[in-house]
């Protein structure tokens, strides 16, 4: 009877130890597994990265080296204030073509050197002021190409001097969406400001204001009115429809934010658009009509 006792511990101990080994060493298979899973896919990713900084690194000198030419030909031509070269320039099986254009396109006393490249991706321009004997970057802008519209010089805060301004419109999204970067010329004739962007803007010079549409479906989407303060821009109002759980009551809102801003309140409350904004771009859009 003792020895059959004995047996069966012996029996029962190595079961119960053995059990556990087992599914520890098909645990640690699994886990080794997931894991050498794990570290290939980080591998591939973190070769797929360095792939596209290389990428990213070699266009960049490239394009540099092609703003450089640019520039050497703009530096021997220094003594004249205008003049313009165009031509394509072709390095890996990529045309970018470049433009230089020298001249008063800002003010009728200083001269701007502007220098656009395009290649399939993007389009890049410079802008250059005369400063001491050399040409002195002012503005740089990148677009994506498939973005890009134009570029416009024109008056925008009805100071009197020309401003700078890309137009563009969004690649993605459901809504309308042109959009305008604008860089304004300081009162030195010579630098510009940083950008400001707008989304389907109409510019009003004279009244020194910014009106447009706001990003949204039409008729379900609200206007603004802005105003130039120096290098800075002011919010006057917000324009949108009234809505109750019918939907539009007839009556217009005029606040001082987007209605779903925390800050929102009704300034005043019309029976219908005031007129000033019946002839803004996008006021189809706005109506939905």
């Amino acid at each position: 009877m003792k020895i059959q006792i004995l047996t069966s511990l012996i029996l029962t101990t190595l079961f119960s130890c053995g059990q556990p080994n087992e599914k520890k060493h098909s645990t640690s298979i699994k886990t080794d597994v997931l894991q050498t899973s794990v570290d290939k896919k980080e591998k591939g990713r973190l070769e797929k990265k360095r792939a596209i900084e290389e990428q990213n690194k070699a266009d960049s000198l490239r394009l540099d080296k092609i703003l450089q030419d640019a520039l050497k030909f703009a530096n021997e031509n220094f003594d004249k204030n205008r003049f313009v070269k165009q031509y394509i320039v072709s390095t890996d099986s990529i045309d970018v073509g470049v433009e230089i254009n020298s001249g008063f396109h800002f003010t009728n006393t200083t001269p701007h050197l502007i220098i656009r490249r395009s290649d399939p991706s993007a389009i890049y321009i410079d802008i250059y002021s005369k400063d001491d004997g050399k040409f002195k970057k002012v503005v740089s802008h990148e677009q994506w190409a498939m973005e890009y519209i134009d570029y416009t010089i024109q008056d925008i805060n009805g100071d009197g001097l020309n401003d700078f301004v890309i137009n563009w419109y969004g690649s993605t999204g459901c809504c309308l969406k042109a959009f305008s970067n604008v860089y304004l010329l300081r009162g030195d004739k010579k630098a510009f400001s940083e950008n400001f962007k707008f989304i389907n803007p109409t510019f009003s010079p004279k009244e020194k204001t910014i009106r447009g549409v706001c990003y949204g479906h039409p008729g379900e989407t609200e206007m603004y009115k802005y105003k130039w303060n120096g290098e800075k821009v002011d919010t006057l109002e917000y324009v949108s429809y009234e809505r109750n759980e019918k939907g539009k009551t007839g009556k217009i809102i005029i606040s001082n934010h987007r209605p779903n801003g925390g800050k929102y309140q009704t300034l005043k409350v019309l029976n219908s658009v005031p007129n000033e904004y019946k002839k803004i771009k996008g006021y189809d859009w706005f109506t939905g009509k």
